[in-house]
């Protein structure tokens, strides 16, 4: 107790320079836990949006389908796959989508556009897919929408993007004829389609070349019966993909298939995930020297202007140990103290992001893009309680490594010297 109350009192009696070094690391520790929650967040909502434009968090489909994803390599009887792997998969899994994918060609007239056509269960589609989200459609009414409304007679309804609906010059109700080569014969496949809706997702290769219909009518055209080409995997969240993985691993070699994660599917967005997290560990590190380096500077100041102090009590009968722990508790004081206020403050920064987001088209005055994604105007803090632990505990640490030096320092003090040489 007795090297508490020294140490105790001597940061009390030097208030103003224990006052500033606390400042210091209550303004560094407070953005430093902004910060962090901003950029995990951020790279939430970005691999969100990357998973939510055609994707999945894991994408399972026939083996050597990714190196030739043509009709010929597709999952047969898609709904009947898609329960068994509903079934191993567990309750982590949001939705498991089945997706039938080809190329063709799309005609409106004269016009003539190569594209990439994606049959879709609507039903399914619509909780987990941005383009099938009624926030991307920007005329007219998405596929889910639509197949709610039958109408006798009516074609297959189908979306395109924006870009490629100016390339084709057409409009909401116009006939679109899609024309593919099926998986069996030598000719070719037409049918013609309406188009009831036309979406925005500020993705290039979505909106000028991307055509979504249900998944039925993909099918017909394409003569594959009730085959697929993927299964798509969507979780709540995304750190249960690697035990996903484990669970399926059996299943999916026994069958045939192989998996996907998001991050080998989009390399572009997952190096710009990893490139905006080395970023926010060299701001940890460059907030953590300074903190380190704040408290490591008032402990050498204060030890130094105490010799004669710290002679006095080594002359009465102290011990060594005693003024080794006091410059320690001193140095343990002042981080305590300010880790604490910062993540008070910066806890409070959080929680107003978290519920309220940040604006980054009014901060930065455009939209940001990120690995081919264009991403959501507002991000919201998300804070892992863990790596905020250890990044002060790291602090916490550091502090008692710098400070033993000149704690051993004072603890070596020849009594007589020290009062002589400061007297």
């Amino acid at each position: 107790m007795l090297a508490h109350r020294l140490a105790l009192r001597n940061l009390l009696r030097h208030r103003r320079r224990s006052g500033l070094t606390v400042a210091v690391i209550v303004l560094t520790m407070a953005l430093l836990t902004c910060f962090m929650g901003l950029s995990d967040g951020g790279h939430r909502a970005m691999i969100e949006v990357g998973v939510r434009m055609g994707l999945g968090h894991l994408i399972v489909g026939q083996q050597g389908y990714q190196q030739d994803p043509s009709l010929s390599r597709l999952i047969a009887d898609g709904p009947q796959a898609r329960e068994v792997l509903r079934e191993v998969a567990g309750p982590s899994v949001r939705a498991v989508v089945p997706r039938l994918r080809f190329s063709a060609m799309v005609q409106a007239g004269p016009q003539q556009v190569a594209v990439s056509v994606s049959g879709v269960d609507p039903a399914h589609e619509v909780r987990v897919s941005g383009i099938a989200d009624s926030r991307a459609i920007v005329e007219g009414q998405t596929l889910a929408a639509r197949l709610q409304q039958p109408r006798a007679g009516a074609l297959p309804p189908l979306v395109l993007g924006q870009r490629l609906a100016k390339a084709l010059d057409v409009r909401l109700g116009d006939r679109v004829t899609l024309t593919v080569k099926p998986r069996e014969g030598s000719g070719f496949a037409r049918a013609a389609f309406e188009l009831v809706g036309i979406f925005h997702t500020g993705l290039q290769e979505l909106d000028a070349f991307w055509v979504e219909l249900p998944l039925d009518a993909a099918q017909r055209l394409a003569g594959v019966g009730p085959d697929v080409s993927q299964l798509a995997f969507y979780l709540d969240d995304e750190r249960e993909l690697a035990p996903l993985q484990q669970r399926l691993g059996e299943l999916l070699k026994a069958r045939g298939w192989e998996a996907q994660r998001w991050m080998d599917a989009a390399p572009e967005l997952n190096s710009a995930v990893a490139l905006d997290a080395a970023g926010m560990a060299l701001l940890m590190v460059i907030v953590i020297v300074v903190v380190v380096a704040g408290i490591l500077n008032t402990v050498i100041m204060s030890a130094l202007k105490r010799h004669r102090e710290f002679g006095v009590m080594l002359a009465l009968g102290g011990s060594p140990g005693l003024l080794v722990r006091v410059v320690l508790l001193e140095a343990l004081y002042l981080a305590g103290a300010g880790l604490a206020l910062g993540l008070l403050l910066g806890g409070a920064a959080h929680w107003h992001f978290a519920s309220e987001g940040l604006n980054f088209r009014e901060v930065f005055g455009t939209s940001l893009e990120a690995g081919g994604v264009l991403l959501p105007e507002r991000f919201y803090s998300l804070l892992d309680p863990l790596k905020l632990g250890a990044v002060t505990a790291l602090v916490l640490l550091l502090t008692l490594a710098v400070s033993s030096y000149p704690a051993l320092r004072c603890g070596r003090l020849n009594p007589i010297q020290a009062i002589h040489d400061h007297g």
